[in-house]
């Protein structure tokens, strides 16, 4: 019995020192947990196995505003690879699961045919929660694998993480494309535009403004005027007197899309480090964080519909009539194809291949919108014309 637990002590101690080394190592990784945002209880350590080595890769991307530990799940190096100077680079808000989105984005218009037209174009993820039962890390990396168009930050996916995913977004684009890019163009991926239309815009910028397109002031975009926070705790966009505690946002640009340049997203960036976090991203960074600066805002209001049944009927007259659409970006209704359709169709009218549209035939007396929702199953129908707005 004494020769057996003399041999069975050396494996005692073997366990015992695999066991601490564990604990160790679990505890290092949690030591900054207090800094992480929403849902960092769900954080997914095994990203950090999962995620290939990427050849040349840089050392760890440092802090970003209070992530002590953050760094790059999937890097980009799609500025690195360009032989001269973009014209714009595209940064795409997207939320990780959202592939098919993000398919129809490459659909719509491919990496290849950016590059011949002086872009680029990166979607901004970030980690998958736990909840996510639909969509894996290894199907991220294996679409990084074939497209190459990803930038993937460590924390973790949810709503009020949108700043981080926004400073990330800048912040890359001013730090990795300085040199490399002209302008860049924020979009969310649910968006629909006129790439055409954009890039006539920024050239035409080059020449009719050339000291705004290379100052540090360039904000252009949708302008939402002092709109006041919604205090009705029901609504999704409820916000607390403790996270703003005034009465009235400053003036800022639509998330939707807006357009800047290196040196103002350069200020952007290093003026959210000295500002608490809001997690309204574009409310925060083209708003608080902007009026900080005192950058002003180039309005381009008329480029906007809030309706996709706009969009809808600018494709349908587009391949009737060949007339010009009136709006250049606008929400995709749900429809991840709205976006295919629209920048196919579009096309036409940068090689002046289309007409304006003739008096009186403007998309709000003419577009007839469809119902996007089941109508009710009891009640009498009507049937009337809808003022679009």
């Amino acid at each position: 019995m004494r020769m057996r637990g003399r041999r069975l002590l050396p494996i005692v101690l073997s366990l015992l020192i695999i066991v601490l080394l564990c604990f160790s190592y679990i505890s290092n990784h949690l030591r900054d947990s207090s800094s992480l945002p929403v849902d960092s209880d769900e954080f997914l350590l095994q990203l950090h196995d999962e995620t290939p080595s990427v050849p040349g890769l840089r050392a760890p991307a440092g802090p970003l505003l209070n992530l002590t530990d953050f760094d790059y799940l999937l890097p980009s190096d799609v500025c690195r690879h360009v032989d001269k100077e973009l014209l714009a680079v595209l940064i795409v808000t997207s939320y990780a699961g959202h592939d098919s989105l993000r398919a129809a984005h490459r659909q719509a218009i491919t990496q290849s045919k950016l590059a011949e037209m002086g872009l680029q174009r990166v979607f901004l993820l970030a980690a998958l929660p736990l909840r996510e039962h639909f969509f894996t890390q290894a199907q991220v990396i294996n679409e990084q694998t074939r497209f190459g168009d990803l930038l993937q930050g460590n924390f973790v996916e949810d709503y009020r993480n949108l700043s981080y995913k926004h400073v990330m977004g800048l912040r890359w684009a001013a730090g990795e494309c300085e040199g490399r890019t002209k302008f860049i163009i924020k979009l969310d991926d649910d968006i629909i535009y006129d790439v055409f239309h954009l890039r006539r815009y920024l050239e035409s910028l080059e020449v009719s403004q050339p000291a705004l397109a290379t100052s540090s002031t360039l904000l252009a975009g949708y302008v939402l005027d002092a709109k006041p926070p919604i205090r009705l705790q029901a609504n999704k966009w409820y916000v607390t007197r403790q996270e703003y505690p005034h009465t009235l946002y400053p003036a800022y640009l639509s998330g939707w899309l807006y357009i800047t340049n290196v040196p103002t997203a350069a200020r952007l960036v290093a003026e959210a480090e000295r500002v608490s976090i809001f997690w309204i991203d574009d409310t925060w960074v083209t708003g608080v964080v902007r009026a900080r600066l005192g950058i002003p805002l180039e309005r381009h209001n008329d480029w906007y519909s809030a309706n996709s049944e706009f969009l809808d009927c600018c494709v349908r007259d587009l391949k009737q009539y060949s007339f010009e659409c009136e709006y250049s970006v606008g929400p995709n209704g749900d429809n991840a194809k709205l976006l295919i359709e629209f920048l196919h169709h579009v096309e036409k009218c940068y090689f002046d291949e289309c007409t304006k549209r003739p008096a009186g035939k403007s998309l709000k007396n003419t577009c007839v919108a469809a119902a996007k929702s089941r109508v009710p199953e009891h009640g009498l129908a009507q049937v009337k014309p809808l003022q679009l707005r």
